[in-house]
């Protein structure tokens, strides 16, 4: 070993320069927004819960390693509706609360007089992320839609078994009756076991959560739809103990919409 090192014995290495992607975006006014509105059948009023707009993304990683990219709604940092394309239109759903009225506006308290800010986010396999701001409104003389959101209706009743001191009781089933298909990708059910604080349960094929939903009816798609129902089970946390009859409260809320579904009272014996 030749001691100083010659030169030319000591091997060199260069690192290859990853790339961020690239992305553009933009509102396609010609489609207008569609504001969406849900009707309260006891007070007979109805209002906005939110609009879906037509949104266009394009996205290109040189290096060939793009990831993960979608829409940041909320503006957290992550992304709350992915795509799969390198390009094409996307309908996203914009809740009420993420819109802005105009200073000093005259119109009706309506998304057609307000706007808002969202993002696109696009991330390489090297960790390598990218974001663009699109600001949305109503364009001039662009159709404005209202669409009103389908009534849900559901059932719920004492699953089949006793309670015991266990935890893998079944407490209550869940059937909807009325209402449009619900991906089960933005459904959220927690209940409240005799008045006690809401747990959130596991949907069905997740696990983690003191509770969990077992699906029953149509269960090779990704939606909840009428006919289908959940059986609401223990998963490691004793709720109800033996031989007590448990009063449990259902809350299904739209995780994308940002409202709450239905939500029903049965009991467990």
């Amino acid at each position: 070993t030749i001691s100083p090192e010659a030169e030319g014995q000591t091997p060199t290495s260069t690192s290859m320069l990853n790339h961020v992607p690239s992305i553009d975006v933009f509102q396609y006014t010609q489609s207008g927004i569609e504001e969406y509105w849900v009707m309260d059948p006891l007070t007979n009023t109805s209002s906005v819960i939110g609009a879906n707009v037509s949104l266009y993304h394009a996205a290109i990683d040189v290096d060939g390693d793009l990831a993960n990219m979608g829409w940041d709604i909320d503006l957290d940092g992550t992304i709350d509706q992915n795509v799969s394309d390198h390009s094409g239109f996307s309908t996203v759903f914009i809740p009420t609360s993420a819109w802005h009225a105009y200073p000093s506006h005259q119109m009706p308290n309506s998304i057609l007089s307000q706007m808002t800010s969202i993002a696109f986010i696009a991330i390489d396999a090297s960790g390598n992320a990218v974001s663009q701001f699109l600001h949305i409104n109503s364009p001039p003389f662009s159709p404005a839609y209202i669409g009103m959101l389908p009534i849900y209706q559901f059932s719920a009743e004492d699953a089949n078994g006793e309670t015991t001191s266990g935890t893998d009781d079944n407490l209550v089933r869940v059937t909807m009756s009325q209402g449009g298909d619900l991906n089960w990708a933005s459904i959220s059910v927690k209940i409240s076991v005799d008045n006690a604080a809401p747990v959130t349960c596991d949907n069905p094929g997740a696990t983690g959560g003191s509770c969990g939903l077992v699906e029953f009816g149509s269960t090779s798609d990704q939606v909840w739809s009428v006919g289908d129902g959940v059986t609401i089970v223990e998963t490691g946390q004793n709720l109800c103990d033996a031989g007590q009859t448990c009063e449990v409260r259902v809350t299904i809320t739209d995780t994308r919409e940002g409202r709450t579904v239905d939500e029903r009272t049965s009991f467990a014996e």
